[in-house]
């Protein structure tokens, strides 16, 4: 568990980066550190490696102050991600990966480098390869394999998908999240997206400037209870929309099956499907992308179950909102 006690950091020139920061990360989840330039994120992240000390306050880790603690040591226990990894361009990725275990004196764990680059979804035959030989996307899996190769209980990450084209950024999102489910790692991520601040994060911390914490919650109550007009704002003001990613669809009254098209199974051909357990904003796209407004809702075998049309939606939820008054 990371902790902030009361931290302020105030640079030379009188500049309040962070200004009594009481925060907590939860051990074995990902908290996104998210607000406008200038708000003060990066400066708590680096705070946690040592890279700055606070001016004053406390920053520990299971409850021991950073700052008594040798700072290249305490950094060879935490996982760094940086935009586009990071890496050095004269190493190949192999010795990339490997600077942190040889640091410790473990320089010969080749096998688990390249077990590592398999699990961030790279061939090991990029093992031989350098930095330039990469793409963006490359680099940065590299840079998160590196930063795991120490195995350490916590990783930091400062913007480390903004470098990256949407498609790709994507794709690094899923595959870290992957990661995250069977790791469990204490995760802090720096963005200034809140779209990918609500995709990762478990807990979300928003920062307003001045380096002053506005609020502090999961995705779902920053998107449906946001704390103040500035939270408000800067979630935007599709948050009702996006919080239905967080809402399930059961309950939505299925129509029945006539015309839509099966094969011999049951199962539905060239339409949009959901299941159950989908998000009502799933459910939503579907029928609004869809030309006929509709889309099918399949069981765990894919054979379809029901059709759902565009208006079934906002049905339920006017259902459930005058349930919720009551």
């Amino acid at each position: 568990m990371i902790t902030f006690e009361a931290v302020r950091k105030q640079f030379g020139d009188g500049t309040v980066a962070v200004d009594h920061l009481d925060l907590e990360l939860p051990t074995g989840q990902i908290t996104v550190f998210v607000g406008p330039s200038g708000c003060g994120k990066t400066t708590s992240l680096r705070m946690i490696n040592r890279m700055i000390d606070p001016s004053a306050g406390k920053v520990a880790i299971d409850g021991k102050d950073v700052r008594s603690q040798d700072p290249a040591t305490l950094r060879r226990g935490i996982g760094y991600v940086i935009q586009s990894g990071g890496l050095f361009p004269h190493k190949t990725v192999l010795d990339n990966v490997l600077t942190v275990p040889k640091l410790l004196g473990r320089g010969r764990e080749k096998k688990r480098a390249l077990e590592l680059l398999e699990r961030v979804g790279l061939p090991t035959s990029f093992a031989t390869r350098y930095p330039a030989q990469l793409s963006g996307g490359q680099r940065q899996r590299v840079g998160v394999a590196r930063a795991l190769a120490a195995d350490p209980p916590v990783m930091l990450m400062d913007e480390p998908f903004s470098a990256v084209d949407p498609v790709v950024r994507g794709q690094l999102q899923e595959e870290f999240l992957r990661l995250q489910g069977e790791l469990g790692k204490t995760i802090a991520v720096v963005t200034h997206d809140i779209d990918e601040a609500i995709t990762l994060g478990d807990r979300i911390a928003v920062f307003r400037e001045g380096g002053h914490l506005a609020q502090v919650g999961t995705p779902r109550e920053l998107l449906t209870e946001p704390a103040d007009d500035f939270v408000r704002n800067f979630v935007g003001r599709d948050r009702g929309y996006r919080g239905l990613s967080f809402v399930d669809s059961s309950g939505l009254a299925l129509r029945p099956l006539d015309g839509t098209p099966l094969d011999e199974a049951g199962r539905p051909v060239g339409v949009e499907t959901f299941r159950a357990g989908d998000s009502l904003r799933l459910v939503i796209d579907l029928t609004l992308t869809s030309p006929t407004g509709t889309a099918v809702q399949v069981d765990d075998t894919g054979r379809a179950t029901g059709v759902v049309r565009h208006g079934d939606v906002a049905e339920l939820l006017e259902k459930r909102a005058l349930e919720k008054q009551r």
